[in-house]
């Protein structure tokens, strides 16, 4: 006997949108906190002061950026997910209708 696995594909898609909406927030809060960053070091650092808390901010901050492109490859490849299991149902749904055509797996 056969088993199915039905997945929901609006789910995916769903998570898709929330996933990438998320990271989009992320960097927008990373760009405004380096923007706040530089503006204090302009208004109330100086010297060592400002170097300290620059590199500090840059160990911080270095690797967000490729976790980040990590994550949104992911999210990427749960939409391709999504559209290939969209595919599949839509040709499921012909064969059960007998409109594939006789050569469809070849």
């Amino acid at each position: 006997m056969a088993v199915v696995v039905k997945v929901s594909t609006e789910q995916l898609y769903t998570k898709v949108v929330s996933i990438s909406d998320s990271i989009k927030v992320i960097q927008q809060e990373i760009a405004n906190f380096n923007g706040l960053q530089q503006e204090l070091a302009k208004k109330y650092w100086g010297g060592d002061a400002a170097d300290y808390n620059y590199l500090e901010y840059s160990d911080l901050t270095k690797d967000m950026g490729p976790v980040l492109y990590g994550m949104m490859n992911k999210v990427n490849n749960l939409n391709e997910i999504a559209i290939t299991y969209d595919k599949v149902e839509g040709y499921n749904k012909h064969a059960e209708a007998g409109l594939l055509p006789e050569d469809f797996l070849d």
